[in-house]
């Protein structure tokens, strides 16, 4: 009697956590549409797929976009991407509606992470044309270049829901430890700069309340790089996954409705010997898409799309480009050619 006691309290455990998790997902699948850029069909495409792991779907364009990292405009009918071409890094916006791309930034700098402001007048980017690894912001027609930041090293600008402060990663120098990777916000004209977080060195995202902002910490080797969430006044620092050693969760991206962070994961599967160069897609396995819940507490993520591409770089479609945008080819069988590229 006892044993079919332990048996059915052992099935209602199972049971309870198994329609937990079935719950989880319904409530992601009211989320929204990723999109992201993978390359493993040759060229480098734009991708949109549900926030379950469904629909998966290739934006088509006339341009082949050569480029990874992308920022969409708030009406969903542009979007910014870094293009590669030989010798130049730099970054081009695609209209949707005719399906063409125009430069914005015609310089021979390297310049990279463009952040398009919520409210659509500008692109902040970082570029090194004066040296250093500076944050720009430039008009979304190309004019009035101005440069926000005077420090060492920065990377991935991420705008304020009200277009009025931006977040982004410094690298302080080496000799610091995790102390060298930074997280710092300043006004949209570079003002009032104050460092929020130390260890952030991939990625960061505004919650769309504006109180908070997560980032993606440096660390990898004793207990991998994770996502965290603070308070925009530097308080409340909180973990939100718990990626085990030698792996990557980076470049959080906040959900419309305040409820999920998306991030990229990528693990190590070969480290160079002592001064071996080795390719970075030798370095990394494939790459994977995650949910997790933004409430500060460490749960198990959702999966959404899962060897792919190397640099994912995963960004929310804004609900207005599906009602002024042509619709995506929908290919059922796109899935399985992107997995077989890698096999």
């Amino acid at each position: 009697m006892k044993k079919r006691k332990f048996a059915y309290k052992a099935l209602w455990i199972v049971l309870l956590l198994s329609s937990s998790f079935i719950i989880i997902h319904l409530q992601a699948a009211t989320v929204g549409t990723l999109s992201f850029i993978s390359d493993q069909e040759g060229t480098s495409d734009l991708y949109l797929i549900d926030s379950t792991g469904q629909n998966l779907r290739k934006l088509e364009t006339n341009d082949a976009m050569k480029g990874r990292g992308h920022t969409w405009s708030p009406d969903g009918r542009f979007f910014a991407y870094v293009s590669r071409e030989i010798g130049k890094i730099t970054i081009d916006v695609m209209d949707i509606r005719h399906k063409e791309s125009r430069r914005l930034i015609d310089h021979p700098s390297k310049n990279w992470a463009p952040a398009w402001s919520p409210n659509g007048k500008w692109i902040a980017f970082v570029s090194d044309r004066d040296g250093d690894r500076q944050i720009y912001r430039i008009d979304v027609d190309g004019s009035n270049l101005k440069r926000l930041t005077n420090k060492r090293d920065n990377g991935k600008p991420a705008w304020s829901p009200d277009s009025q402060w931006i977040a982004f990663n410094s690298y302080k120098g080496p000799g610091h430890g995790a102390g060298n990777f930074l997280l710092y916000v300043m006004t949209a004209d570079g003002g009032r700069l104050r460092q929020l977080a130390k260890n952030a060195s991939a990625g960061c995202t505004w919650s769309p309340n504006g109180k908070q902002i997560s980032f993606a910490t440096r660390s990898f080797e004793k207990e991998g790089a994770n996502i965290f969430v603070i308070d925009v006044d530097g308080g409340n620092l909180r973990k939100l996954t718990e990626v085990r050693a030698d792996a990557f969760a980076s470049d959080p991206a906040w959900s419309p409705d305040g409820k999920w962070i998306a991030y990229a994961f990528r693990r190590v599967v070969k480290f160079p010997a002592p001064g071996e160069a080795l390719p970075v897609d030798e370095v990394f396995g494939d790459s994977a898409i995650y949910l997790v819940k933004a409430t500060g507490k460490v749960v198990e993520p959702i999966e959404v799309a899962n060897d792919v591409s190397l640099f994912l770089e995963p960004a929310w479609v804004p609900e207005a480009f599906f009602p002024v945008s042509p619709s995506p080819e929908k290919q059922t069988t796109l899935w399985g050619r992107l997995k077989q590229t890698n096999q």
